[in-house]
């Protein structure tokens, strides 16, 4: 542990390592806790397809992918997220191949999705959600764009698709993803602790959601097994 720092989010002060992002410890104050915190080190769900695999080692959960287009792998907490209690996903993420995968982060209603697929994928210019409620960042090899988006979805209802990063990613480079649902629905997304856009009333308050990360093979320029490393992923209820 390096060093120790502190910040005020949505009524409790959190202490965290600055060197991992990881919660140290929580100081609450009114009627605002942590409730169903999670982390990968806690209960998850792993849905592997296709000879995908994952292994938490050092504090890293590192997924790779099989060799084949549309390979997936989505790695999920229970469905014991309310939105209507306010809702916190945060982690720190790397692509090995950002060229040949396609990535979701944040929350979303479903453990997995079907084969083949992950929860908000975008070809081209087109997004394809096959979630019913979401709260994601992502990034897509097969779109057009390089950039990191942003997309919620309310009952199936697409929100307006944000642009969250002003560069492309790079391979091997981690980066800080954060969602954050206020109890009204309304969506922020940060990315690399810039708050990137805001989608209101983005998701149904009645849905229940797990925290979620997927990635799935896209090649632009052929199969092969893609990685991904992610050093911490957290998620959290802000009110009993």
């Amino acid at each position: 542990m390096d060093r120790i720092d502190s910040i005020s989010e949505n009524g409790y002060i959190r202490f965290f390592d600055v060197a991992t992002g990881d919660t140290v410890d929580v100081l609450t104050g009114g009627p605002k806790i942590i409730q169903n915190f999670w982390s990968p080190e806690e209960k998850y769900t792993d849905s592997a397809v296709n000879s995908s695999t994952s292994v938490i080692a050092d504090g890293v959960c590192t997924i790779t992918l099989g060799g084949s287009d549309n390979d997936d792998h989505e790695f999920t907490s229970g469905l014991i997220f309310d939105p209507s209690k306010g809702l916190t996903a945060e982690g720190l993420l790397a692509l090995g191949d950002v060229d040949q995968t396609a990535f979701n982060f944040g929350f979303s209603d479903a453990i997995t999705e079907a084969a083949d697929k992950i929860a908000a994928e975008y070809s081209g210019t087109s997004l394809d959600t096959n979630a019913t409620d979401c709260a994601l960042l992502l990034s897509d090899a097969d779109a057009t764009t390089d950039r990191v988006q942003a997309i919620a979805v309310n009952t199936g209802t697409d929100g307006t698709l944000i642009t969250a990063s002003t560069a492309a990613l790079v391979d091997d480079a981690y980066h800080r993803y954060r969602v954050e649902i206020d109890p009204a629905g309304n969506c922020k997304f940060y990315y690399d602790n810039v708050l990137a856009g805001t989608q209101a009333l983005g998701v149904a308050t009645t849905a229940t959601l797990c925290a979620y990360f997927a990635l799935i093979s896209h090649p632009s320029g052929g199969a092969g097994a893609d990685t991904a490393a992610l050093k911490y992923m957290h998620a959290w209820q802000w009110y009993a």
